[in-house]
């Protein structure tokens, strides 16, 4: 029994150094990270936590920018950064055509994207080759930010609106 629990505490931590050395690219950094694991340290205040989109558009009429940030039933709706409303849409978000163009409070969105050329470029190039080659990880926050990625690299209804 105690051989089985040391060969999952080292897969867990296997894990965690590749997540580590994938995510982190300052070595400082991840040493912070593992005495916070490993000793009780104080929790490394980077890098910050992200919480990736699911839609982010600019008003028509307003030219205010609505953010929607979540999944499943736990959807927040935030205009002008201030937090609106708490709603179930996934459905909503679900599309992976065109952008979208949402209607919240009487007011049409247009969905719209914030990652550089080239990390879409290279994202692209990734999702051509069938996920066979490396991942762009230069460029991996900014995608899981802007919501275009999951962590496991698949891509989200808005990373294939946005590619597509």
């Amino acid at each position: 029994m105690r051989r089985r629990i040391e060969d999952r505490l080292f897969a867990v931590r296997e894990r965690f150094d590749r997540l580590l050395a994938e995510w982190v690219p300052e070595e400082e950094l991840r040493e912070e990270w593992r005495q916070f694991m490993e000793h009780h340290a104080p929790e490394p205040d980077q890098p910050p936590a992200i919480e990736p989109l699911v839609f982010r558009g600019i008003g028509d009429v307003t030219g205010s920018i609505l953010e929607v940030r979540g999944s499943g039933d736990e959807h927040r709706v935030f205009v002008d950064g201030a937090l609106s409303e708490r709603l179930v849409a996934e459905k909503d978000f679900a599309a992976t055509g065109q952008p979208l163009t949402w209607r919240y409070d009487d007011v049409d969105y247009r969905e719209t994207f914030d990652v550089s050329d080239e990390a879409r470029d290279e994202l692209a190039v990734f999702v051509e080759a069938g996920a066979s080659g490396s991942p762009p990880w230069d460029f991996a926050t900014e995608l899981f930010a802007d919501g275009w990625i999951a962590v496991t690299w698949a891509l989200t209804p808005r990373g294939r609106r946005a590619l597509f």
